[in-house]
């Protein structure tokens, strides 16, 4: 609408729009809302059939821990402690949910939650639930003011803090691939997937961290349904692992009626000049009954099924003390390679022979480095880098940079470049014998920081017309980093406002990003076809110092 006092009329006109939005928004809000609902009670189902599955296990597990204690103690044990750990994050999701329906229903918290018949915490059911699209107070509650910081303490019990949810599932999740012991890899891999806690993007592109994107300004009952996936992830890992602990006893004692020969190469990928190594042993082997290895020297050496020794000459392949044959063999000719090899097991008929190939490739040394954004360095940031060599672990490689630092972190190496145009990371590898044999080095060009873009009310540069309802219901001034590659901040410190009115310019100044008292009262009394101009904004580099980014104009309309 235009400035000035508005008439009766307008105000009507104006208020009916505001009722009719609201309604609109309303109607739309409850059916996602309802949907909500449905969802949450099919995930408190589907967790109180876990639950009763898991109880069942563990009743089976505890019976035959009974049985014979010496034989399942050490796995039972380790179940127990799974139990323990699972019990406490679900009971603490459901206080979770409890505290927000109670702070947002202003109930007591013994009409929220109470133990049913099983002496199991239950918690107030979504559907009797009023304001399910309050989303402040589990914003506040479980991340605070800052997404990209959340909180992790509060006053009401620190136990609250998605911050503090989150590493308590991760030292879950961690904890359960150390009972694991590098054992089923694929069990650990989904570990990983559903605990993960990355920062992702968000609907807009923009990176959020894990707290942000389940709970930060969520309606509360997608926020309850979200809570509600977590418990049945705890639910549905602990049932995988205490199934896998179970049948890792039964494994112990299984009597096998088949042998596998299996070869298991420490790597696949060798450096000419190196050694391939190997361990083979069978699956299910008799630690009093070891068997014999060989391996022909011959690699044209044909066999098949009905086989019963090598073709050609051969040699014995040293048993260690662990039961697997220490196999191993030189990397000479590039390209790959395929071994025969036999395996001889004393079985109760007696003799029985295992035929197996060893295949692996040989390659000349190679360096790889990939750049996680670009081949290019900026500036004052820390660059994240992957550095990899194949063929060689992590804690092998060796690697260094010219003008600029070079620092590993849990997720990767990170470089942060000098004043120089270019950086050159060069590699090197720590031999088996302890010798360094370089790999190769990589250039990098460097650049600056690009400035950010100032916004105002989702405006820029490039725009000329605001609307007036828009600008007076902003809080301040952004600053926005238009096609860069990294999710970086660059906060606006300080801005002046001038209105242009009736000829005379009126300037306000604030120092920060947000419009103060005076400011705010300039743009409600400036009129239609009015300027805005919003000059000397200045924001704060990566680096610390504070640059100039631009100015932006307006016409009111």
């Amino acid at each position: 609408m235009a400035g000035g006092k508005e008439t009766p009329r307008q105000k009507m006109i104006g208020m009916m729009y505001l009722v009719l939005t609201a309604l609109l928004a309303l109607n739309v809000s409850k059916e996602i809302l309802d949907a909500f609902v449905l969802i949450n009670e099919g995930l408190e189902n589907t967790k109180v059939t876990f639950k009763q599955k898991i109880d069942e296990q563990y009743a089976k597990f505890e019976a035959s821990y009974s049985e014979n204690p010496a034989k399942y103690r050490e796995n039972w044990n380790k179940a127990d402690e799974v139990r323990t750990m699972a019990n406490e994050i679900t009971d603490q999701v459901d206080r979770i949910k409890a505290h927000l329906i109670s702070k947002v229903e202003k109930r007591p918290m013994e009409e929220v939650i109470a133990s049913n018949n099983r002496g199991q915490d239950t918690v107030l059911s979504l559907q009797y639930v009023n304001m399910k699209d309050n989303y402040d107070i589990s914003t506040e509650v479980l991340v605070g003011e800052n997404a990209g910081m959340p909180r992790t303490s509060h006053p009401d019990g620190d136990f609250l803090a998605a911050a503090n949810l989150r590493k308590n599932l991760e030292e879950f999740r961690d904890r359960l691939k150390e009972l694991l012991d590098g054992q089923m890899p694929v069990l650990a891999d989904n570990f990983d997937r559903t605990f993960d806690f990355a920062d992702r993007r968000d609907a807009s592109g923009t990176m959020s961290t894990w707290e942000g994107m389940n709970f930060y300004y969520i309606p509360l009952a997608a926020v309850i349904t979200n809570l509600s996936k977590i418990q049945t992830d705890v639910r549905n890992v602990e049932a995988d692992m205490v199934s896998w602990l179970m049948a890792d006893v039964d494994a112990a004692s299984f009597k096998f009626t088949k042998l596998v020969p299996i070869a298991i190469p420490q790597t696949n990928y060798v450096l000419q000049g190196d050694t391939f190594r190997a361990d083979v042993f069978l699956a299910a082997y008799d630690d009093t009954n070891f068997p014999s290895v060989e391996i022909g020297v011959d690699q044209s050496v044909q066999h098949d099924s009905s086989t019963t020794s090598l073709a050609g000459e051969s040699v014995e392949v040293p048993i260690g003390d662990d039961g697997f044959a220490k196999l191993r063999i030189p990397a000479g000719q590039v390209g790959f390679q395929t071994w025969k090899g036999l395996i001889r097991f004393k079985g109760p008929q007696g003799e029985i022979p295992f035929l197996f190939d060893v295949n692996f490739e040989v390659a000349k040394p190679s360096l790889v480095v990939s750049p996680t954004k670009m081949n290019v360095f900026y500036r004052g940031l820390e660059n994240p880098v992957d550095i990899s060599v194949p063929g060689f672990s992590a804690e092998k490689i060796k690697p260094s940079v010219t003008n600029g630092t070079l620092s590993r972190t849990s997720e990767g190496w990170v470089v942060k470049p000098g004043q120089g145009a270019e950086c050159v990371i060069s590699v090197s590898v720590e031999m088996d014998d302890g010798s360094s044999k370089p790999m190769g080095s990589m250039n990098f060009r460097c650049k600056n920081v690009p400035k950010p873009t100032p916004t105002f009310a989702g405006l820029s540069i490039g725009d000329t017309r605001i609307e007036k309802a828009k600008a007076v219901a902003q809080i301040g001034v952004g600053a926005k980093m238009e096609d860069f590659v990294f999710d970086l901040k660059y906060p606006v410190v300080s801005f002046d406002l001038t209105t242009i009115m009736r000829g005379e310019a009126i300037t306000r100044k604030s120092n920060s990003n947000r419009l103060t008292d005076e400011q705010k009262q300039m743009l409600q009394n400036v009129a239609r076809n009015q300027k805005i101009l919003i000059e000397n904004i200045k924001a704060q580099a990566p680096d610390g110092s504070i640059n100039p980014i631009g100015n932006l104009s307006f016409t009111v309309y």
